[in-house]
Protein backbone atom coordinates (compact mmCIF):
# COMPACT_ATOMS: atom_id res chain seq x y z
CA UNK A 1 0.00 0.00 0.00
CA UNK A 2 2.86 2.29 0.73
CA UNK A 3 4.39 1.69 -2.13
CA UNK A 4 1.61 2.43 -4.44
CA UNK A 5 1.22 5.88 -2.27
CA UNK A 6 4.62 6.57 -3.15
CA UNK A 7 4.38 5.70 -6.66
CA UNK A 8 0.56 8.03 -6.70
CA UNK A 9 2.43 11.10 -5.30
CA UNK A 10 5.77 10.72 -7.70
CA UNK A 11 3.84 10.79 -10.43
CA UNK A 12 1.17 13.50 -9.53
CA UNK A 13 3.61 15.51 -7.88
CA UNK A 14 6.74 16.67 -7.78
CA UNK A 15 7.49 15.17 -4.54
CA UNK A 16 10.84 13.42 -4.84
CA UNK A 17 9.48 10.36 -3.67
CA UNK A 18 10.66 7.50 -6.35
CA UNK A 19 8.58 4.91 -8.00
CA UNK A 20 9.08 1.47 -6.39
CA UNK A 21 9.88 -1.45 -9.06
CA UNK A 22 7.53 -4.33 -8.67
CA UNK A 23 4.63 -2.71 -8.66
CA UNK A 24 1.73 -2.67 -11.38
CA UNK A 25 1.12 1.26 -11.99
CA UNK A 26 -2.26 0.81 -11.91
CA UNK A 27 -2.75 -0.17 -8.03
CA UNK A 28 -1.28 3.80 -7.61
CA UNK A 29 -4.69 5.11 -9.16
CA UNK A 30 -6.67 4.00 -5.87
CA UNK A 31 -4.91 6.98 -4.33
CA UNK A 32 -4.97 9.67 -6.74
CA UNK A 33 -7.57 11.21 -4.74
CA UNK A 34 -5.26 11.35 -1.99
CA UNK A 35 -2.67 12.97 -3.55
CA UNK A 36 -5.33 15.80 -4.51
CA UNK A 37 -6.56 16.60 -1.32
CA UNK A 38 -2.65 16.94 0.09
CA UNK A 39 -2.48 19.39 -3.10
CA UNK A 40 -5.99 21.12 -1.83
CA UNK A 41 -4.71 20.98 1.69
CA UNK A 42 -1.51 22.98 0.13
CA UNK A 43 -3.67 25.34 -1.72
CA UNK A 44 -5.88 26.18 1.34
CA UNK A 45 -2.98 27.19 3.23
CA UNK A 46 -1.93 29.30 0.92
CA UNK A 47 -5.35 31.11 0.81
CA UNK A 48 -5.46 31.33 4.45
CA UNK A 49 -1.79 32.90 4.71
CA UNK A 50 -1.36 35.21 1.87
CA UNK A 51 -0.79 38.24 2.96
CA UNK A 52 -1.75 39.85 -0.33
CA UNK A 53 -4.93 41.13 -1.61
CA UNK A 54 -7.76 38.55 -3.35
CA UNK A 55 -6.61 38.83 -6.67
CA UNK A 56 -2.90 38.26 -5.93
CA UNK A 57 -3.89 35.26 -4.03
CA UNK A 58 -5.66 34.04 -6.57
CA UNK A 59 -2.60 34.30 -8.79
CA UNK A 60 -0.52 32.19 -6.10
CA UNK A 61 -2.80 30.12 -5.41
CA UNK A 62 -3.03 29.08 -9.11
CA UNK A 63 1.01 29.47 -9.53
CA UNK A 64 1.51 27.10 -6.29
CA UNK A 65 -1.29 24.52 -8.05
CA UNK A 66 0.56 24.66 -11.04
CA UNK A 67 4.14 23.95 -9.74
CA UNK A 68 3.20 21.23 -6.88
CA UNK A 69 1.89 18.95 -10.21
CA UNK A 70 5.11 20.09 -12.17
CA UNK A 71 2.97 21.31 -14.58
CA UNK A 72 1.75 17.87 -15.88
CA UNK A 73 -1.81 17.64 -16.49
CA UNK A 74 -1.56 21.07 -18.08
CA UNK A 75 0.75 19.49 -20.50
CA UNK A 76 -1.52 17.38 -21.97
CA UNK A 77 -4.09 19.40 -21.91
CA UNK A 78 -2.22 21.53 -24.21
CA UNK A 79 -1.55 18.35 -26.33
CA UNK A 80 -5.24 17.22 -26.41
CA UNK A 81 -6.22 20.88 -27.38
CA UNK A 82 -3.78 20.42 -30.70
CA UNK A 83 -4.97 16.89 -31.38
CA UNK A 84 -8.37 16.47 -30.53
CA UNK A 85 -9.02 19.66 -32.41
CA UNK A 86 -7.13 18.76 -35.47
CA UNK A 87 -9.46 18.53 -38.69
CA UNK A 88 -7.43 15.11 -39.37
CA UNK A 89 -7.79 11.40 -38.75
CA UNK A 90 -7.06 9.50 -35.43
CA UNK A 91 -3.71 8.88 -36.55
CA UNK A 92 -2.52 11.66 -37.08
CA UNK A 93 -4.31 13.18 -34.01
CA UNK A 94 -1.61 10.77 -32.25
CA UNK A 95 1.21 11.82 -34.08
CA UNK A 96 0.22 15.59 -32.94
CA UNK A 97 0.00 15.06 -29.79
CA UNK A 98 3.03 13.31 -29.41
CA UNK A 99 4.40 16.08 -31.10
CA UNK A 100 6.85 17.96 -28.03
CA UNK A 101 5.80 21.38 -29.92
CA UNK A 102 2.23 23.90 -29.18
CA UNK A 103 0.28 24.30 -31.71
CA UNK A 104 -2.08 27.66 -31.78
CA UNK A 105 -5.04 25.11 -29.90
CA UNK A 106 -2.93 24.42 -27.49
CA UNK A 107 -2.00 28.16 -26.48
CA UNK A 108 -5.07 29.33 -27.17
CA UNK A 109 -6.56 26.42 -24.82
CA UNK A 110 -4.20 26.63 -21.96
CA UNK A 111 -4.58 30.12 -21.92
CA UNK A 112 -8.22 29.93 -21.29
CA UNK A 113 -7.92 27.00 -18.94
CA UNK A 114 -5.57 29.40 -16.56
CA UNK A 115 -7.41 32.33 -17.11
CA UNK A 116 -10.66 30.52 -16.02
CA UNK A 117 -8.95 28.84 -12.67
CA UNK A 118 -7.69 32.23 -12.01
CA UNK A 119 -11.31 33.78 -12.09
CA UNK A 120 -12.80 30.59 -10.34
CA UNK A 121 -10.15 30.87 -7.34
CA UNK A 122 -11.39 34.65 -6.84
CA UNK A 123 -14.77 33.77 -6.69
CA UNK A 124 -14.62 30.44 -4.48
CA UNK A 125 -14.83 30.15 -0.75
CA UNK A 126 -10.84 29.25 0.17
CA UNK A 127 -12.11 26.22 1.97
CA UNK A 128 -13.64 24.85 -0.60
CA UNK A 129 -10.42 24.87 -3.08
CA UNK A 130 -9.53 21.19 -1.64
CA UNK A 131 -12.34 20.05 -3.64
CA UNK A 132 -11.19 20.25 -7.19
CA UNK A 133 -7.63 18.78 -7.34
CA UNK A 134 -9.69 15.58 -5.37
CA UNK A 135 -12.24 15.73 -8.40
CA UNK A 136 -9.60 16.25 -10.69
CA UNK A 137 -7.56 13.07 -9.87
CA UNK A 138 -11.20 10.74 -9.13
CA UNK A 139 -11.89 11.72 -13.05
CA UNK A 140 -8.29 10.31 -13.57
CA UNK A 141 -8.88 7.19 -12.46
CA UNK A 142 -12.07 6.39 -13.83
CA UNK A 143 -11.41 7.54 -17.13
CA UNK A 144 -8.15 5.18 -16.66
CA UNK A 145 -10.85 2.34 -16.01
CA UNK A 146 -13.64 3.17 -18.57
CA UNK A 147 -12.03 3.48 -21.56
CA UNK A 148 -9.00 1.68 -23.33
CA UNK A 149 -5.77 2.83 -24.34
CA UNK A 150 -5.33 4.61 -27.83
CA UNK A 151 -1.89 2.76 -28.00
CA UNK A 152 -0.10 -0.63 -26.34
CA UNK A 153 3.08 1.55 -26.01
CA UNK A 154 2.07 4.95 -24.06
CA UNK A 155 1.95 6.49 -20.50
CA UNK A 156 -2.12 5.39 -20.65
CA UNK A 157 -0.99 1.34 -21.25
CA UNK A 158 1.60 1.65 -18.80
CA UNK A 159 -0.28 3.17 -15.68
CA UNK A 160 -3.01 1.10 -16.93
CA UNK A 161 -1.68 -2.08 -16.24
CA UNK A 162 -3.24 -3.65 -12.85
CA UNK A 163 -5.83 -1.37 -12.67
CA UNK A 164 -8.91 -2.71 -11.45
CA UNK A 165 -12.45 -2.33 -10.27
CA UNK A 166 -11.27 -2.48 -6.62
CA UNK A 167 -8.95 0.19 -7.08
CA UNK A 168 -11.74 2.68 -8.70
CA UNK A 169 -13.68 2.09 -5.49
CA UNK A 170 -11.24 3.29 -3.69
CA UNK A 171 -10.43 6.13 -5.21
CA UNK A 172 -14.29 6.48 -5.22
CA UNK A 173 -14.09 6.37 -1.10
CA UNK A 174 -11.93 8.99 -1.17
CA UNK A 175 -14.48 11.16 -2.92
CA UNK A 176 -17.64 10.17 -0.42
CA UNK A 177 -15.58 10.34 2.34
CA UNK A 178 -14.71 13.97 2.10
CA UNK A 179 -17.88 15.04 -0.07
CA UNK A 180 -21.15 14.07 2.88
CA UNK A 181 -22.94 17.76 1.71
CA UNK A 182 -25.60 16.57 -0.63
CA UNK A 183 -25.04 19.35 -3.24
CA UNK A 184 -21.27 18.29 -3.05
CA UNK A 185 -22.29 14.32 -4.03
CA UNK A 186 -23.89 16.08 -6.86
CA UNK A 187 -20.38 17.91 -7.84
CA UNK A 188 -18.76 14.19 -7.54
CA UNK A 189 -21.71 12.65 -9.67
CA UNK A 190 -21.47 15.61 -12.47
CA UNK A 191 -17.78 14.65 -12.73
CA UNK A 192 -18.36 11.72 -13.40
CA UNK A 193 -21.10 12.14 -16.33
CA UNK A 194 -18.74 14.68 -17.84
CA UNK A 195 -15.71 12.27 -17.55
CA UNK A 196 -18.04 10.00 -19.47
CA UNK A 197 -18.95 12.46 -21.72
CA UNK A 198 -15.35 13.49 -22.72
CA UNK A 199 -13.74 10.41 -22.37
CA UNK A 200 -16.47 8.92 -24.97
CA UNK A 201 -15.89 11.92 -27.37
CA UNK A 202 -12.28 11.94 -27.07
CA UNK A 203 -11.73 8.07 -27.64
CA UNK A 204 -13.84 8.56 -31.24
CA UNK A 205 -11.33 11.45 -32.29
CA UNK A 206 -8.13 8.85 -31.30
CA UNK A 207 -9.69 5.57 -32.75
CA UNK A 208 -11.48 4.24 -30.15
CA UNK A 209 -9.33 4.41 -26.75
CA UNK A 210 -7.46 7.67 -24.77
CA UNK A 211 -4.40 8.55 -24.18
CA UNK A 212 -2.06 10.06 -20.98
CA UNK A 213 -2.59 13.29 -22.12
CA UNK A 214 -6.01 13.26 -22.39
CA UNK A 215 -6.17 11.43 -18.43
CA UNK A 216 -4.14 15.19 -18.14
CA UNK A 217 -7.17 17.08 -20.30
CA UNK A 218 -9.79 15.48 -18.37
CA UNK A 219 -8.02 16.69 -14.87
CA UNK A 220 -7.46 19.84 -15.72
CA UNK A 221 -11.31 20.23 -17.10
CA UNK A 222 -12.77 18.18 -14.13
CA UNK A 223 -10.88 20.78 -12.20
CA UNK A 224 -12.17 23.50 -13.56
CA UNK A 225 -15.73 22.93 -13.95
CA UNK A 226 -15.44 22.40 -10.15
CA UNK A 227 -14.51 25.70 -9.37
CA UNK A 228 -16.53 27.59 -11.65
CA UNK A 229 -19.86 25.17 -10.26
CA UNK A 230 -18.32 26.06 -6.51
CA UNK A 231 -18.04 29.58 -7.07
CA UNK A 232 -21.32 29.95 -8.72
CA UNK A 233 -22.61 27.92 -5.61
CA UNK A 234 -20.65 29.47 -2.64
CA UNK A 235 -18.43 32.65 -4.24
Amino acid sequence: MLADIRAAFSFLTILPLGSPSGRKRGWSFAWFPLVGLCIGALLVGVAAHSPLDRELSAFLILLVWVLITGGLHLDGFGDSCDGLLAAVEPEARLRIMRDPRAGMWAVAGTVMLLLGKWLAIRACPSEMLVLAPVLGRWAMALAAYAFPSASDDGLAATFRDGLARRHVILAAVWVVILLTHIELLALALGSCVFTVVFGWWAARRLGGGLTGDTYGAICELTELLSLLILAALYG
